[in-house]
């Protein structure tokens, strides 16, 4: 298991939900977070450099209005 240099969400702090793949993919359970999975073995900083919006809508499918 790689080691945790971001035990908590990078954006709100709150504990992963769950975490999978190792240890490499964590998912924040707090709803008014913009954080919806993160990377543990990677630091705050590269977790928020690195993030990306996704848009999920109604039908589930990206730009599906």
């Amino acid at each position: 298991m790689p080691e945790i240099l971001t035990p908590g969400c990078p954006w709100c702090g709150e504990p992963p939900l769950m975490v999978m793949g190792g240890g490499t993919q964590a998912f924040c359970g707090n709803d008014g977070c913009p954080c919806l999975t993160w990377d543990p073995s990677k630091s705050k900083a590269e977790n928020r450099r690195n993030a990306t919006a996704a848009r999920i809508t109604e039908q589930g499918e990206p730009g599906d209005d």
